[in-house]
């Protein structure tokens, strides 16, 4: 191949098959495209998903990984804003310009209709590769579209800053731009992984006057404690529910975040909702599932309560959303660097212990850094 460089890549083959770091072939970005060297990419429970359930219609086998951040290599035509050597975050969740809300101007709810530009192969076997998400970032190097592509400013650590590439953009995201959270309100986060953690903090800066923190592991309780929830609740010993309602004098909260990807999660968020509030769930749930909600019996019944439940999809977020949230990671205001656990190598024996940990509830992101 004309101009491929080789690189290593985690590879998955099929459904549920392991991970494997493979050689791979990489060619030179086509129009509106770049190859990025990467340097870190986060271990998010979305890429567990795509290992079980399949690449969100991509076909195996797949690259995976999609919350990286590198350095610039090599650009394709109609490229202008970015040059090799610039420091990059890349981002599966800025709007496609394609997709129906899209082109109906409702850019915050686009579908992410992103195909992985035909550039990586397998070396192996010659078959075409594509990234998780569109981006395969567990690898030394991929090719992306250009509007994929966000500059990260001097002073950001490219080992903390890739978690925007998904949980922290998602979490912060949810809170900022769906949930809308404004000062003053209460808020509740249940579940804290990166995603729920990055949520808290979305609700902190957003000025929210009191958050709570709800999750089965009392650890997490403390590390949300320290990224500015106000209380917590330890979902393990008794009735989530009841306790936030509680919390708030029985009144409810005036949002509520599910951030576990449990379909019945989203039912106990709502009926944490007081008055006119807002629910959001932000988990990917499992294929073939329902929710079931409290309609007009109890507390917390949506009908009632004038209830909205609202779905969030990566943050939600514009090409300038990521210009803010970097700079807020660089000021401090945004703490990536409580929320990366642990680090470690793009070897398959360390990308199964991140996922280990990760499902265990012992990490709240592992970093596999790809640049040594």
């Amino acid at each position: 191949m004309s101009g491929a460089i080789e690189g290593r890549g985690a590879i998955v083959a099929a459904a549920n098959a392991p991970i494997r770091i493979e050689t791979i072939l990489v060619e030179p970005p086509g129009p509106g495209e770049v190859r990025v060297r990467l340097a870190a990419s986060g271990v998010c429970h979305s890429d567990h998903w795509a290992i079980r359930h399949g690449n969100w219609g991509a076909p195996f086998p797949m690259l995976l990984g999609h919350e990286g951040a590198g350095v610039v290599e090599d650009t394709g035509d109609g490229v202008d804003d970015l040059s090799p050597g610039d420091r990059v975050l890349l981002a599966w969740a800025v709007p496609c310009g394609t997709c129906p809300p899209c082109v109906r101007e409702a850019p915050r709810k686009c579908l992410h209709a992103w195909t992985q530009p035909p550039r990586i192969t397998r070396a192996s076997t010659g078959e075409r590769l594509q990234g998780t998400l569109s981006l395969g970032t567990l690898a030394t190097h991929t090719v992306v579209h250009a509007a994929q592509v966000i500059p990260v400013p001097p002073g950001a650590d490219l080992s903390r800053v890739c978690l925007l590439g998904c949980g922290a953009s998602t979490g912060v995201g949810a809170a900022v731009n769906t949930g809308r959270v404004w000062p003053g309100a209460t808020v509740a986060v249940v579940g804290l992984g990166g995603i729920g953690l990055s949520a808290v903090q979305g609700a902190r800066i957003a000025g929210a006057a009191r958050v709570i923190a709800v999750d089965l592991v009392p650890a997490k309780l403390e590390v949300a404690r320290s990224l500015g929830a106000t209380d917590t609740v330890d979902a393990s010993a008794g009735d989530a529910i009841a306790a936030v309602r509680a919390l708030t004098d029985g009144l409810g909260v005036d949002v509520a975040f599910e951030a576990t990807g449990v379909p019945s999660v989203v039912g106990q968020v709502m009926a944490m909702l007081g008055p006119a509030g807002v629910g959001v769930a932000i988990g990917v749930p499992p294929p073939d599932t329902h929710v079931t909600l409290d309609w007009s019996a109890g507390a917390g019944a949506a009908y009632p309560n004038k209830a909205s439940l609202l779905v969030v999809d990566g943050g939600d977020p514009l090409p300038e959303d990521f210009a803010t949230w970097l700079g807020w990671a660089v000021d401090g205001t945004l703490d990536l660097d409580a929320m990366v656990t642990r680090e470690g190598r793009l070897s398959p024996e360390d990308i199964d212990e991140a996922f280990r940990a990760m499902l265990a509830g012992e990490v709240v992101r592992t970093v596999i850094r790809s640049d040594g």
